[in-house]
């Protein structure tokens, strides 16, 4: 998941790690759902690109709007191999674990995803069997701080 899986949209709400205090926050976009980056009207030039959204930390109270470096600012990343592994926020991230995991049964896993086309463009570092016990034990560790972060 290096890169921005073909650059076709990333979601509107994210989980983001607070430039403050680096915990778990909350990003939505000013532009409600559309995919980001959203193409703005601009009087001066045409159009522009906006990664421009509402972040909040329930950690440090942090509340401001911010322009997102995705998937620099990922809360939800893991680096194997000199690969990243990022999802948008706890639900896509245990989405990623259920199919690292699942073997055989790994077509059945991702279809059931809400994030299936995602799923098939994972970096194959994390995909083979020498790096699952490596990976899962990341992702699952990384879930836990998460988890903690959020007041969970």
């Amino acid at each position: 998941m290096t890169g921005l899986y073909d650059r076709r949209g990333i979601a509107p709400k994210l989980a983001l790690a607070c430039p403050q205090c680096g915990a778990e926050a909350r990003f939505e976009s000013l532009s409600g759902d559309l995919p980001l980056p959203v193409m703005l009207a601009d009087g001066k030039t045409g159009t522009r690109l906006s990664w421009a959204g509402r972040l909040s930390c329930l950690a440090c109270g942090l509340n401001r709007t911010h322009e997102v470096d995705w998937p620099r600012e990922a809360f939800y990343q893991i680096e194997y191999r000199g690969e990243t592994l990022w999802a948008f926020d706890r639900a896509m991230l245990m989405d990623v674990l259920a199919y690292l995991n699942a073997g055989v049964d790994r077509d059945r896993v991702r279809q059931a995803s809400i994030h299936a086309a995602r799923l098939m463009r994972l970096p194959k570092a994390f995909l083979s069997a020498k790096a699952r016990e490596a990976v899962t034990a990341k992702v699952e560790a990384l879930l836990s701080r998460g988890g903690q972060a959020a007041g969970a």
